[in-house]
């Protein structure tokens, strides 16, 4: 069986995600404990006792839903066999498709992520932005509309369609003035636009200053070629290299996300899986393909669905043997002493 896996990016996040998995798990426990270790965060705290205006901070969002997607993916794989055939990542769901492929360890994943996001968060200190999602509208009317606006010599005066997400949804970078007209001629032209609540305007050329000094961190990290191929949001071509993943890593800051063009490799996979917090590329993708086997994994029940579906065992955790182990000795002081 083809299996494609695919991991959200920034806005997947949500407070409490992985909680079920986590209690359950100790192989989850111990990439937190590595994690909150790794880059100085108390993930149990942010990811279960936070707020969800604290966990959408982009340091905190992308560092979050890297470690649930990493340890959703280390139980299918090392639990339940299940293997990817090929794996993307939308925007920062990248690294975790990366680390899936083992193209990078965990520890160099999150440690990039954290350094990826604070350059991010200065260049939106110092570049006004924003981003605005279309639906509805093909690319080519997207693409004109913003090509109104955009004066690709000024960084003060940017309109760019940055995230190619289905035929009809387009997420497009800017500055405030521009995103205005464009929301109002996105109306008029019968699509319907939606400012996203992000910091700044990301994939556009206002990062590519971000770009260049996160560039530098990436001699510090040994990738490896990867064990599974990998297509890339820069291209939406598939890459296995370690020199490949590297500049794939670096130009996606300041470059559009292919993500529609790059679900096309995907296409004779027969199933699915959007592994990490939330639910919205999978369901995205059903929309466009909806005899497809394709799923997202949040819970224990997702991953039991899952197990079942390919013909899996089930194994059981340490809290199934416990309460196994009591309910049996419960039967057995039962019997013959009239106890309940």
């Amino acid at each position: 069986m083809k299996i494609g896996m695919i991991f959200p990016g920034q806005g997947a996040q949500f407070l409490g995600m992985c909680k079920e998995l986590y209690d359950r798990e100790r192989l989850i426990q111990e990439l937190f404990e590595q994690a909150s270790s790794c880059v100085d965060q108390n993930f149990v705290r942010l990811c279960f006792a936070s707020s969800e205006k604290e966990l959408r901070e982009t340091v905190n969002a992308q560092t979050s839903i890297f470690l649930v997607s990493a340890s959703i993916y280390k139980i299918l794989n090392e639990k339940y066999g299940i293997t990817p055939s090929i794996v993307a990542g939308h925007s920062s769901g990248e690294y975790s498709a990366i680390f899936a492929a083992g193209g990078m360890t965990f520890p160099d994943a999150i440690y990039l992520l954290k350094k990826r996001a604070l350059f991010l968060e200065e260049a939106t200190k110092q570049y006004e932005g924003g981003m605005l999602a279309s639906l509805g509208l093909p690319v080519e009317v997207v693409q004109e509309i913003c090509k109104k606006y955009d004066d690709p010599s000024d960084i003060k005066v940017v309109a760019e369609v940055v995230n190619y997400n289905s035929p009809t949804q387009f997420v497009i970078s800017g500055t405030p003035n521009e995103l205005i007209a464009i929301a109002s001629d996105i109306k008029q032209a019968k699509g319907k636009a939606i400012a996203l609540n992000v910091a700044g305007a990301f994939h556009s050329r206002m990062m590519k200053e971000a770009e260049n000094n996160f560039a530098a961190y990436l001699v510090k990290v040994d990738f490896k070629d990867l064990s599974v191929p990998l297509v890339n949001n820069v291209a939406a071509r598939v890459v296995r290299s370690n020199e490949e993943i590297k500049e794939s890593l670096v130009k996606q800051m300041s470059s559009n996300v292919l993500w529609w063009p790059a679900m096309q490799h995907f296409k004779k996979c027969d199933l699915i899986i959007e592994v990490g917090p939330g639910t919205k590329y999978a369901k995205m993708l059903k929309r466009e393909w909806p005899d497809a086997n394709i799923v997202s994994i949040n819970t224990q029940a997702d991953i039991e669905q899952l197990a079942s579906f390919l013909g899996k065992e089930i194994p059981k955790t340490e809290i199934d043997l416990v309460i196994e182990e009591e309910l049996n000795d419960s039967q057995k002081g039962g019997k013959g002493d009239g106890s309940i």
